[in-house]
């Protein structure tokens, strides 16, 4: 068996059993009553092990009665089948216990309903992988190709309609515990569990007593990803809200905070976000992203006592003309901000701007283009296809404001940093930050002032998820009310004054 490929195909991250005898235990605790128990994705069967466990613990206990009457095991892998099959050859006469093979993107769920006892509990650790990554390994462990997600053509160019096939296998259950008695409990990556859950908001699915109880997944499966066990009960009754509490571990018994649904956006913190929602009525300003240009090798120096050093590790000289000192994210995301170190090459003020007439204005500067035109006519973005050869974006008049506020993207310390000029010309960003950009100091100190309250800082923590890959986002920047926050700290005045009543 190839245990590498495996783990890529199949998402095979075995269960230890201590983790799901735990797991099942809370969602068997938060049910109740279960005649039925499918765990869609068994994998070697250490889910089925852990309920017979339980199983067996609760009859000796209570002899004359059983809490699970049926327990069904799907698994695509026929290895997987046959070794669950050897491994559960118990004679169990209280429990009906089934092993299949079976395909969950081929289930005939129809036909299942019909077989079925409810309460149905579907439980166990689907796949940790995308449909990306398995489709690069012509695997066949996919389900049809649908737009569940509802992404247009665009998002779908831009890798927003990338899923993982865990997010897939918990939204059709949803479907089928909906306007039931049954429910769901999985281990899954905890940013599924929130798609899941918005899934379940967008769609306003009968579902209810939902939760997420984050696990150590370095522990019990040697990744590092934010992961947890997602639970969910469907209903019969009108959902008046949806709700999904947060704990920080399996056992803590109160949750740290809680997820809810506000303008068809997920908040990350809803009772903190109720007490400042009326800061989520857009930006009074348009934040911008820094200079994206593919191609740091060399359009990004390092300042050396020697000269220049690109990223190809060679000296080079060049002309100031098209050079500015810059920042990237791990400069603007330090307690103390340095004096920049490094310089970028921006070939245009603006974007679409002709490239040719660098000829006219610094010759030296584009005989080093031309020198290195094939790391520029190898960039792979579609937005390069039609532009100027030796093109960037995000770029504009807001690149050379003297004064900047700026914020990474990529650091989950969220931090905003007041930036000037330096050696009289303005300092540039890397497309990994976002800024606001500012002619006048005190336009800067102001806004720098309002973003850095505690007031925009719990704001600000009700909407982000410090796992997600990037915990700051130019949208998410562009929904906060700088004007409303001057208000709650009684800067209103100097906010009006500032950038209302002084520019007119």
């Amino acid at each position: 068996m190839n245990k590498s490929r495996d783990i890529v195909e199949f998402g095979d991250f075995q269960t230890p059993l201590n983790l799901a005898k735990q797991v099942a235990l809370i969602a068997i605790n938060s049910l109740g009553n279960i005649r039925t128990i499918i765990e869609p994705t068994c994998g070697l069967g250490t889910f089925i092990e852990a309920l017979i466990e339980i199983e067996t613990e609760f009859s000796r206990k209570n002899p004359t009665e059983t809490s699970i009457k049926n327990i069904i095991g799907w698994e695509i892998n026929p290895k997987y089948v046959e070794i669950v099959k050897n491994n559960l050859s118990v004679n169990n006469k209280k429990i009906l216990i089934s092993v299949e093979e079976q395909d969950f993107f081929q289930v005939n769920w129809s036909e299942i309903n019909h077989q079925l006892q409810e309460p149905v509990l579907f439980i166990g650790n689907p796949p940790w992988v995308t449909n990306s990554e398995l489709g690069k390994l012509l695997s066949k462990n996919l389900p049809e190709k649908s737009n569940f997600q509802k992404f247009t053509g665009f998002a779908a160019i831009t890798g927003k309609s990338n899923f993982d096939i865990s997010e897939w296998i918990l939204t059709k259950i949803c479907e089928q515990i909906s306007h039931t008695n049954s429910a769901m409990a999985f281990l899954v990556k905890t940013s599924v569990a929130r798609k899941v859950y918005q899934n379940i908001c967008q769609n306003n699915l009968l579902i209810s007593s939902m939760f997420i109880r984050k696990i150590n997944a370095k522990k019990h499966f040697g990744v590092n990803v934010d992961a947890c066990l997602f639970f969910a009960k469907g209903t019969t009754s009108i959902i008046n809200e949806y709700l999904c509490p947060v704990y920080n571990s399996l056992k803590a018994s109160k949750p740290c905070t809680t997820i809810g649904i506000s303008k068809g956006k997920l908040i990350s913190d809803i009772k903190v976000y109720k007490k400042l929602s009326d800061i989520d009525s857009g930006c009074e300003f348009k934040w911008r992203s820094g200079v994206k240009h593919d191609a740091s090798k060399v359009m990004e120096f390092q300042v050396t006592t020697e000269g220049l050093l690109n990223g190809l590790g060679e000296i080079v000289e060049l002309p100031d003309d098209y050079l500015y000192p810059m920042y990237k994210s791990s400069d603007i995301s330090q307690q103390e901000l340095q004096s920049p170190t490094r310089k970028m090459l921006i070939t245009q003020e603006n974007i679409g701007d002709d490239t040719q007439n660098i000829i006219k204005w610094s010759e030296k500067t584009w005989e080093y283009l031309i020198l290195n035109s094939k790391y520029f006519d190898a960039r792979k973005s579609s937005i390069y296809k039609y532009a100027p050869r030796f093109s960037i974006f995000g770029v504009g008049d807001y690149t050379f404001k003297p004064w900047k506020i700026a914020i990474s993207s990529l650091y989950k310390n969220i931090k905003f940093t007041k930036i000037g000029l330096f050696q009289n010309k303005p300092i540039v960003l890397d497309d990994t930050c976002y800024m606001l950009g500012f002619d006048l100091e005190k336009e800067a100190d102001l806004i720098f002032q309002i973003l850095t309250s505690d007031i925009a800082s719990n704001f600000i923590n009700s909407l982000v998820f410090k796992d997600n890959k990037r915990t700051i986002t130019v949208s998410l920047l562009n929904r906060i009310s700088l004007r409303s926050i001057a208000l709650r700290l009684g800067l209103d005045t100097d906010f009006e004054r500032c950038f209302f009543v002084d520019s007119k």
